[in-house]
């Protein structure tokens, strides 16, 4: 996804793959030290305005492969019914 995309965007990119991607909730795993819990993203915000940050750079300069760590986003059904 493009980095300067929205959750919202890229939620709506996804539309085409699952009707009800709009019945889901987005979440992160949270920062140690920060946060205790599973963190709701705002889908108005991108990835790293929500914490959630490429770090690809800095492990290509550490000689590590781009793939070594892919953050993950936690999506939990809503079950609200939605229409598809």
């Amino acid at each position: 996804v493009c980095s300067e995309d929205s959750l919202e965007q890229i939620q709506s990119k996804y539309l085409m793959h699952n009707k009800h991607a709009a019945s889901y909730t987005w979440k992160r795993l949270p920062r140690p030290g920060v946060e205790k819990e599973m963190v709701v993203l705002d889908m108005k915000k991108t990835l790293e305005a929500n914490a959630v940050v490429d770090e690809s750079e800095e492990f290509e300069e550490l000689g590590l492969d781009d793939d070594y760590f892919i953050p993950s986003l936690h999506l939990y059904y809503k079950d609200d019914l939605t229409v598809a």
